[in-house]
């Protein structure tokens, strides 16, 4: 029998759980799974909804240090595919009857799915642009709406067309760096530098007289593009995380609209194509002149509409018979990652009783509980964001709130816009936030 990843996550549940008393959690799941995969820890962090702190200077400390007490032998990131193969081979872990939840080792496996929906004409304006010169396309979603997705899918287009590719989502920098313009800078030409399989000379074009920017640029420009004789995709995840460093946030963005502009006349910058995503409004003042913001191609993704759930469904080997999708959508609506985890969890757990799914959604019962719990979770961090919410939550129509607050609900997921004035996402948001805010 073939060592593969589920075998891996069972041994791992089967050596942890007489040393801690419990299977192994969701987010332990997740590290094993972006281990396994060869994804860094910001990569995990960044596709499971956590920090980056939490991932690396957390959790994974104490899934390593479990596995280390349990195997008699030091288990780190890079190697606990094999220590993990060896009890594999020796079978007596294998067979021990460690009780394992239904779900087990199933609960981020949406994160990796092959189901992809188009959203026309939201593909084809994308695979057409990113083969212009010096193209720059903007996609702005909240939180969960598939922006990583449709990134990956612009990539695939790339790619056919022998492109070369890098992905850097900024959550996998500290705060440190991205609150420092020049480790921000150093840490872009590292990382492309790596993915690119170049040499790290960062050191070398780093001149104390002169700018970050200018420096970076040099790099770009007199070494990768230079190292290179394909055209260069390069993706940037999450980049609102610099927006609350305004200075920053003025430099950097006005350094990719100055490539954006050098893409139009220099040849060896006609190379560079760039892809933005980010969650929310850009709320920061940047001069019309210098922001990346107001050119190139907008894209804003939308929610899935009734045909494309219905094609949804059918890639989950559902048809119309068997899944009741108006249902389904007067709960979750068209949210992508929402109804991704519905169907997934109904094609595995085939005995599930679709009404009392529904019924229990919204509760601490319901598929949805650590989704939720993060929802209040983060919602805690912040009294004005509690206060806003419960006021949208309480009310049946649209209200008009604060504009910072609304801003930054919608980046988070929770709630659309209606002119002005906003609302919640959808029921299962109402719900459950009605009942954790107003009880």
């Amino acid at each position: 029998m073939d060592f593969v990843l589920d075998e891996a996550l069972k041994i791992a549940n089967n050596l942890i759980y007489p040393k801690a008393q419990r299977n192994l959690t969701d987010v332990e799941t997740a590290i094993i799974r972006g281990a396994w995969n060869k994804q860094d820890y910001g990569e995990i962090a960044s596709e499971n909804n956590y920090t980056l702190s939490y991932i690396s200077q957390d959790v994974a400390p104490k899934l390593w240090k479990l596995l280390s007490e349990a195997l008699g032998e030091k288990v780190k990131k890079n190697n606990f595919k094999e220590a993990l193969k060896r009890c594999f081979q020796d079978n007596s872990i294998v067979k021990k009857n460690v009780p394992l939840p239904d779900n087990f080792g199933k609960e981020e496996s949406l994160i990796i799915t092959d189901n992809y929906i188009n959203r026309p004409p939201v593909e084809s304006m994308c695979s057409q642009e990113i083969l212009q010169s010096g193209a720059l396309i903007r996609i702005k979603a909240p939180w969960k709406m598939g922006k990583t997705c449709l990134m990956n899918k612009i990539f695939d287009s790339a790619t056919k067309q022998n492109y070369k590719t890098v992905h850097l989502n900024l959550l996998q920098a500290d705060e440190s760096t991205i609150k420092s313009l020049d480790k921000l800078l150093r840490w872009l030409c590292s990382s492309i530098s790596r993915r690119l399989k170049l040499k790290n000379h960062v050191a070398d074009f780093w001149a104390r007289d002169s700018s970050s920017n200018d420096n970076c640029t040099a790099y770009f420009e007199d070494y990768i593009l230079a190292n290179i004789d394909t055209p260069l995709v390069l993706g940037l995840d999450n980049v609102d995380r610099v927006f609350k460093y305004q200075e920053v946030a003025a430099d950097f963005f006005g350094l990719l609209r100055s490539w954006y502009e050098d893409a139009k006349f220099l040849d060896e910058w006609k190379k560079l194509r760039l892809i933005v995503a980010y969650s929310t409004e850009v709320y920061i003042p940047l001069n019309i002149n210098q922001s990346p913001f107001n050119v190139g191609l907008p894209i804003e993704l939308p929610e899935f509409n009734l045909e494309q759930v219905q094609d949804l469904a059918k890639q989950y080997g559902f048809n119309k018979d068997c899944i009741p999708i108006e249902k389904f959508m007067a709960i979750v609506g068209g949210h992508p990652y929402l109804l991704h985890k519905a169907f997934i969890n109904i094609k595995n757990q085939p005995k599930v009783k679709i009404d009392e799914f529904l019924q229990t959604a919204a509760t601490e019962a319901g598929l949805y509980r650590n989704h939720l719990r993060k929802i209040s979770q983060d919602l805690q961090r912040d009294a004005k964001l509690i206060a806003a919410m419960k006021n949208v939550v309480e009310e049946k129509q649209p209200v008009r709130i604060d504009s910072e607050e609304a801003f930054k609900l919608h980046s988070m997921g929770l709630v659309h816009w209606r002119g002005n004035k906003i609302e919640p996402r959808c029921n299962l948001y109402r719900l459950y936030l009605h009942d954790c805010l107003l009880a």
